[in-house]
């Protein structure tokens, strides 16, 4: 149960330096900062930087600039940098240049075959075709049949080239002299031309000329606006700048030594010096309950300080999921398929499922089935165990009532278990009231524990060595808890020094606890049954299968088909109803009893958090 212990460290720069910091901490990746607002206070009287950030309205206007072209600006390595003067100048002049292109571009709208037409007439030169003082040129779309009529024209005032040419389309530049130039036009209107504006000026060729630097410059602006967004976590006190947060305690002196070269100091200390800050929480565990993380975070990370659930619910739901879907066969495939998955696509969900199988093997093996043949393992169990047939007999009539209780007694340590966390963990915070009068504090432990015994007393008597009906017993262990229950929040206020009175008088505390502790005893009841699911799922999983048995000794010789078809369709499907029911016992039976969730994720410096 592993939470990655942490060191607070602070950075301490001066004014020319703590840019570089900022650029050697986003390029690390075991920091998690602190906002400069969280550590602010009246004593260090310290100062936010101000985070206005010029260089975002740069890179708005660049994108712009390249939309307008038809450009896609994207950032690159940085090879130099720029002041605020130089930006501005060049985004004016390049604003200048690409206007006249974008005025173009927004009078034409041009297909891919249009551009490949185009690209042929623009080795001639846009700009030396619109200075010709005598010859006019023209571009256009003709339909391929009007394209054979060009040659039947007795005595043309002009000549034509063939650009391209597709299936219905002919793509052709004329030239003409100015004198027949509304002549030729009628011309081609009549031959049904779609004119195609010829550009006055080589946008492409203007562009080639600023590709080059206008990645660089936004290479440089995007880099610096990153920057810039990191200011929030930087701290200035006169002319110290400084910039806090948590590195894991086992590499810390590894975050020191990265800013060798640089004039700044590294303080390291413990999270407890600076009580207003909350450490983040980052979980560490062995491989074997590493993907159970995935459960943990859904639901939410522990507090710093508390204890790391993952082993416990990695043993739990691999326990139950085992039970409710024991088959050897089955789970070896789910163990296989599982670990494969994990390994070449680093799936978390995937090796827990590969988990889960190892445990579905051994109850498998428990219960005799390997892909839902119930007889295979007789002679193995007979041999292992002395029985007759073999161990277990799921579907067996007599079987059925064993199974239920076995389940309701798993439920019933498990709720015990998770009792037991949540005092420790409360004990741990220092909430004492909860600890000893809860529902699940050691009130509930005695109360719900002593249920139990009862129950045991009751059928089985020769199992316990007294009474545990007598009177002096009930009232001790079930009475006083009850009492316990009703009384945790003058309780509660007492130990705080409050005083014993509830906050709302003693009429209406008496009749809101009188239904709260119904609603305790009640839950009790409600969670315990809740674990029936783990015997009902073993006898749903065994009845698929049967189903699926007969069905192959019905289909003939299309038997062993039906037999792999039924057998991935149970997987699949019972797989899955079991995987959600034994993560809804882990977060509605056990999380709930101990778990709080309310820790903070360890999250690296970076502008998209900032």
């Amino acid at each position: 149960m592993s939470i990655v212990k942490m060191k607070l460290a602070t950075v301490h720069a001066n004014a020319d330096q703590f840019q570089d910091v900022l650029k050697r901490c986003v390029s690390y990746a075991e920091f998690h900062p602190e906002p400069a607002a969280h550590l602010i206070n009246d004593d260090n009287g310290g100062k936010p930087l101000n985070d206005e950030n010029v260089y975002n309205e740069y890179l708005n206007q660049l994108k712009n600039i390249g939309h307008s072209v038809g450009f896609e600006l994207k950032a690159g390595p940085v090879s130099r940098s720029y002041d605020e003067a130089e930006i501005e100048a060049f985004i004016k002049e390049v604003n200048e240049q690409f206007a006249m292109i974008a005025d173009t571009h927004e009078l034409m709208t041009l297909t891919d075959n249009d551009e490949i037409a185009l690209e042929k007439v623009r080795s001639y030169g846009f700009e030396a075709m619109h200075e010709c003082q005598y010859i006019s040129f023209g571009m256009g779309r003709l339909p391929a049949e009007s394209f054979k009529k060009l040659s039947l024209i007795e005595t043309p005032n002009f000549v034509v080239e063939e650009l391209h040419k597709s299936g219905q389309y002919v793509w052709i530049l004329y030239a003409t002299s100015n004198t027949f130039v509304k002549e030729v036009r009628k011309c081609m209107e009549s031959l049904f031309i779609e004119e195609i504006p010829i550009p006055r000026i080589d946008g492409k060729k203007i562009l080639e000329q600023y590709k080059e630097k206008l990645t660089e410059v936004y290479s440089y602006c995007a880099y610096t606006s990153e920057i810039r967004k990191l200011y929030r976590y930087v701290m200035q006190v006169q002319d110290d700048y400084q910039l806090a947060g948590f590195v894991p305690a086992n590499s810390a002196y590894q975050f020191v030594r990265l800013f060798d070269g640089l004039n700044v100091r590294v303080d390291l200390a413990q999270p407890e010096t600076a009580p207003q800050l909350v450490p983040p929480t980052m979980l560490h565990n062995a491989w074997l309950f590493r993907p159970f993380e995935m459960f943990v975070e859904m639901y939410g990370l522990p507090n710093y300080q508390d204890l790391d659930p993952t082993p416990f619910v990695a043993v739990t739901f691999c326990l139950l999921f085992g039970i409710m879907f024991g088959d050897l066969g089955q789970g070896a495939l789910l163990l296989i398929g599982g670990l494969l998955l994990e390994k070449w696509k680093h799936n978390r969900l995937a090796g827990i499922v590969g988990r889960a199988g190892l445990t579905s093997m051994i109850f498998g093996f428990l219960f005799g089935s390997v892909f839902g043949v119930e007889t295979l393992l007789n002679p193995v169990h007979q041999s292992l165990f002395g029985v007759r047939e073999k161990l277990f007999e799921v579907m067996d009539a007599s079987a059925t009532m064993p199974l239920l209780i076995g389940a309701v007694a798993i439920g019933a340590v498990l709720i015990l278990m998770t009792m037991i966390l949540n005092i420790y963990l409360n004990v741990k915070r220092k909430q004492m009231a909860e600890a000893l009068f809860s529902q699940n504090g050691i009130a509930g432990f005695v109360f719900y524990g002593y249920i139990i015994l009862f129950l045991i007393g009751m059928f089985m008597p020769k199992m316990l060595p007294f009474n545990p009906g007598s009177k002096p017993l009930m009232i001790l262990f079930i009475g006083v808890p009850v009492v316990l229950f009703f009384l945790k929040e003058p309780l509660n206020g007492l130990m705080k020094g409050e005083g014993l009175t509830p906050h709302q008088g003693w009429g209406n505390f008496a009749l809101e606890e009188v239904f709260e502790v119904l609603e305790i005893i009640l839950s009790f009841v409600t969670n315990s049954l809740s674990y029936l699911r783990v015997g009902g799922f073993v006898l749903s999983h065994a009845g698929m299968m049967l189903v699926v048995m007969t069905l192959v000794k019905m289909t003939g010789n299309a038997g062993p088909v039906v037999f792999v078809l039924g057998n991935l369709f149970v997987m699949g499907l019972e797989g899955l109803i079991v995987g959600i029911q034994t993560l809804r016992l882990e977060y509605y039976e056990m999380f709930s009893r101990y778990f709080v969730g309310n820790g903070k994720k360890f999250t690296m410096i970076s502008s998209e958090n900032a």
